[in-house]
């Protein structure tokens, strides 16, 4: 009888499901949540949106290159897996998203078969069209954003029982690291690089047991009751990339201080690292590219007008700030 019973628990929710008993019968299930918009963690946007609110790069266009992942990490083994561990290619978006957000003038550089394809199929004409539009509007600078490490991480494990009866406690992590590059491009000099660290855990806790009921040789009843708490591998990345492109957003002289200190308090203890034609004077903030810092023959960033060509004047810093406030 007990058997029965416990048979007839397991299959009841199966009535739920609608299963149909007719070719005219349809399935009926649970909806799904509803969409909800997904933006990087409110410190970040405060930090993106202080830069946007300044206007000091509003005119500075930024060609955003492909993401690329370097862990190598993979796998294929478990249910649901896609066979890589974080996103690819595509997560160059965050990185265009990051820029815009700041007020910066973002450029697609990592999706270009669609454009390969207009080209061919669009004849010569189309071609010098669009050839001629991307010489009169180069990046001033480039934006390259990649995975650089991703260790998977132990931690506590605890399973105590006493009578058959006890909780358990485990936890597990993986530790990220993203990295982002500008540079400019023609000479490709090097103008910062930031790298972050960011871990993402799992965690599972509960109670278990095992014990003997009845008479004789009595009947063995085991069960858990957990909970685990698996925080977000993937969508973790949205944070980390948009947090290092800020961060080399801020190096730029042109952006104000108080946006710069924003990133720096959104930081750990990692500190972009600017490259200077002097390697033995070394800026005294790793991530603040002061204008005293930067090289005697380093430009400042190239602010063209609207509509002119990319080989436009070269601005002053300050006095383009003036100018756009």
């Amino acid at each position: 009888m007990a058997r029965l019973v416990l048979s007839a628990a397991l299959l009841a929710p199966l009535g739920a499901c609608g299963i149909p008993y007719g070719t005219g019968s349809r399935v009926t299930l649970s909806e799904a949540p509803p969409s909800a918009q997904s933006t990087p963690s409110e410190g970040i946007m405060q930090a993106l949106t202080c830069m946007r609110d300044s206007h000091t790069l509003n005119r500075i266009r930024f060609g955003i290159a492909v993401h690329s992942d370097g862990t190598g990490k993979s796998s294929y083994g478990y249910e649901g897996a896609t066979g890589s561990f974080l996103p690819q290619g595509t997560a160059a978006i965050w990185a265009s998203e990051a820029v815009i957000r700041a007020g910066g003038l973002s450029m697609n550089y990592y999706e270009l078969n669609t454009e390969r394809a207009l080209r061919q199929f669009g004849g010569s004409s189309l071609d010098t069209a669009l050839a001629t539009q991307q010489q009169t509007r180069v990046p001033n600078f480039i934006i390259s954003t990649a995975f650089t490490a991703l260790d998977f991480i132990g931690g506590p494990s605890m399973d105590i029982r006493a009578g058959g009866i006890g909780p358990y406690y485990n936890v597990r992590g993986a530790s990220l690291e993203v990295s982002a590059e500008m540079y400019r491009p023609g000479d490709r000099m090097t103008m910062a690089i930031s790298s972050l660290n960011r871990q993402v855990f799992y965690r599972d806790a509960g109670i278990g047991g095992g014990r003997l009921f009845g008479k004789g040789k009595g009947e063995l009843v085991t069960g858990t009751i957990g909970f685990t708490d698996q925080q977000r591998l993937q969508e973790a990345t949205r944070d980390v990339i948009a947090l290092a492109v800020a961060d080399v957003l801020a190096s730029m002289p042109v952006v104000p201080d108080d946006c710069r200190q924003m990133v720096e308090n959104l930081k750990a203890a990692h500190k972009a690292r600017v490259n200077e034609d002097r390697p033995q004077e070394k800026p005294a903030h790793g991530s603040r590219a002061r204008r005293d810092d930067l090289p005697a023959q380093s430009p400042a960033p190239r602010i063209p007008a609207e509509q002119g060509p990319a080989s436009g004047t070269i601005a002053n810093p300050d006095k383009a700030r003036r100018n756009q406030r």
